[in-house]
C-alpha cells in the first residue's frame, strides 16, 4: 500500500522536474523526454542528469557573459583613446582658430591702413556710377547711346575697388555722354504721334533738353524708350519752323531746362474747354446765365443808346415834340395842359415822366439778379464738390490723391464760374442804369425847365394885370 501511494508522488515530482527542465532546455537546446520513472533509483538518475545539464548551460552562459565582457572592455578602452585623440584635435583647432583670428585682425588693420584713400575712391566711383547710369536712363539721348551701360551697372553694383581698366571705361562713358550732350544733331528716328502710329522721321535733339521734328516738340518715355509726340503743343512750338528753315549760325529755339518736366506739365495743363467740364452741371448753368444775361444787358444798352439818340434829338426841337421818344411824348402832355396852375402842371409832368420811367429801368432787376445769383450757385458748386471729395475720403481714404482730384477741381472751378460771371454782370448793370439814369435826369431837368417856364410867364401876366 505506501509503495502505491509512494509511486505517484515520485511520479508528480519527475513531471514537475521534468517540465522545469523542458522549459530551460527550450531556451538552449532540444528540451529531454522524460522516461517512464518507476523507482526512486531512476528518480535519482534522472535528477542527477537534469543537475549535469543545468550545470552545463550555466557554464556556457558564464562563457558567454565573460566574453560579451571583455568585447565590452575593448570597445570602452577604444572610445576612451579616440575621446583623447579628439579632444586634442579639438584643442589644436581651438588654438589654431584663436590664431587666425588674431592674424586676420591684424591683416585687416594692415590691408585699411594701406587702402588709404583707396576707400574713399570706392564710394566716389560707386557714387558717380549711380548717377551717369541713373541720368543716363531716363535722358532723352539714352535712344542714342542706348539706355544702360554694362560698364556703370558693373561698378555701381561692384563691392570691390575698380580696376585700373575699369576706372579707364567709366571715364570713357562719361566723356562719350558729356560729349553727346553738347551737340546738336538731326537724325532719323522712330517716334509715336499723338494717334498712337510710330512713324520714322527726322528727329532734332538740342542736347539732353528738347526733341524735335517739324511738326512739334517730342518726349522721351524711358519705360518704352521711344519719342511720343506732345498731345498738346506749347505756344514756343512756332519757333521750330523758323529754327529749321534758318540758315545763320544762331537761331531762335525754345528749349526745357528741365530735360522734359516743363514739356510734361504743358500737356497736362488743362485748356478753358477743360476747365469748364471739370465745373459739371452746376458749371454749365452759371455760364449759361452769365450768357443770357450779358446778352439781354447788351440789348438793353443798345434800345437806351438809341432812346438816347432820340432824346438828344428831340432837345434840338423842343417846340415840336414827337411821340418816338420819352421826352416828346413828356413835352407834349404838356402843351396838351396849357392854362393849368403850376401845381397841377407839375403834377402832370410828374406823371408823363414816372410813366417812361419803367420803360427805361426795364431789364435792370434780372441783371442785378444774375449779378447776385451767379456767385451763390459758384458756392453751390463748392459745397457739392467738397462733398464728393469727403465721400471718396471715406470710401478710398487719403492714399492716392487723383481719387479726390474731381471733387475738388469742381470746388475751386464754379467758384471761379461764379465770380466770373457775376463780375461781367454787375459791369453791365451799372452800365444800363447809368443810361436810363441819363435819360431820366434829362426828363426830369426839362419837365422842371416847363414849370419854370410856366411860373416865369404867370408871374409876367401877373405884373401886366397889376400894373
Amino acid at each position: 500500500m505506501k509503495q502505491f501511494i509512494i509511486k505517484p508522488i515520485l511520479l508528480a515530482v519527475v513531471l514537475l522536474g521534468s517540465a522545469f527542465s523542458y522549459a530551460e532546455d527550450a531556451k538552449t537546446e532540444t528540451p529531454a523526454v522524460p522516461e517512464n520513472i518507476q523507482t526512486l533509483q531512476q528518480l535519482l538518475q534522472q535528477v542527477q542528469q537534469d543537475g549535469l545539464r543545468e550545470q552545463k548551460v550555466y557554464k556556457q552562459r558564464e562563457r558567454e557573459f565573460l566574453e560579451g565582457k571583455n568585447k565590452q572592455q575593448a570597445m570602452l578602452s577604444e572610445s576612451k583613446r579616440e575621446l583623447k585623440k579628439t579632444q586634442a584635435e579639438t584643442e589644436r583647432l581651438k588654438n589654431a582658430f584663436d590664431n587666425n583670428e588674431k592674424k586676420l585682425a591684424e591683416l585687416s588693420d594692415e590691408l585699411r591702413q594701406r587702402m588709404g584713400n583707396l576707400g574713399e575712391m570706392y564710394g566716389v566711383v560707386r557714387q558717380v556710377s549711380q548717377d551717369v547710369a541713373a541720368v543716363r536712363y531716363n535722358s532723352l539721348l539714352s535712344v542714342e547711346l542706348g539706355a544702360e551701360s554694362d560698364v556703370l551697372n558693373k561698378l555701381s553694383q561692384s563691392k570691390a575697388l575698380p580696376s585700373i581698366g575699369e576706372l579707364e571705361r567709366l571715364w570713357f562713358e562719361i566723356q562719350k555722354q558729356m560729349t553727346t550732350q553738347a551737340e546738336v544733331k538731326s537724325q532719323q528716328q522712330r517716334f509715336v504721334n499723338t494717334k498712337g502710329s510710330e512713324l520714322e522721321g527726322l528727329v532734332t535733339h538740342i542736347g539732353p533738353f528738347v526733341a524735335f521734328t517739324k511738326d512739334g516738340f517730342l518726349q522721351y518715355d524711358n519705360e518704352t524708350q521711344r519719342y511720343i509726340e506732345l498731345a498738346r503743343q506749347p505756344d514756343e512750338a512756332t519757333y521750330i519752323a523758323d529754327y529749321l528753315a534758318a540758315n545763320e549760325e544762331f537761331a531762335t529755339l525754345a528749349v526745357d531746362p528741365t530735360r522734359g518736366v516743363l514739356l510734361g506739365l504743358t500737356t497736362q495743363s488743362p485748356e478753358i474747354l477743360e476747365r469748364i467740364q471739370q465745373g459739371g452741371l452746376i458749371g454749365y448753368v452759371i455760364l449759361t446765365l452769365a450768357a443770357l444775361g450779358v446778352l439781354f444787358a447788351l440789348w438793353r444798352v443798345y434800345v437806351l443808346m438809341l432812346i438816347s439818340k432820340k432824346v438828344s434829338a428831340q432837345l434840338q426841337n423842343v417846340e415840336s415834340p414827337r411821340e418816338d421818344n420819352p421826352l416828346g411824348r413828356v413835352l407834349a402832355s404838356c402843351q396838351d395842359q396849357k392854362g393849368l396852375d403850376l401845381e397841377t402842371l407839375e403834377m402832370k409832368l410828374d406823371e408823363a415822366v414816372l410813366k417812361e420811367v419803367p420803360q427805361l429801368e426795364k431789364g435792370q432787376s434780372i441783371i442785378k439778379l444774375l449779378a447776385g445769383v451767379a456767385p451763390l450757385l459758384g458756392l453751390l458748386g463748392t459745397v457739392t464738390g467738397m462733398i464728393a471729395t469727403f465721400q471718396s475720403i471715406t470710401l478710398f481714404g487719403t492714399g492716392d490723391p487723383k481719387l479726390m482730384a474731381g471733387g475738388i477741381s469742381q470746388a475751386l472751378v464754379t467758384t471761379v464760374q461764379g465770380l466770373v460771371a457775376a463780375i461781367p454782370l454787375l459791369f453791365m448793370h451799372n452800365l444800363v442804369s447809368s443810361r436810363s439814369r441819363k435819360v431820366i435826369q434829362i426828363l426830369d431837368q426839362q419837365s422842371a425847365g416847363l414849370v419854370a417856364e410856366s411860373a416865369e410867364k404867370a408871374a409876367l401876366k401877373a405884373q401886366k394885370t397889376a400894373s
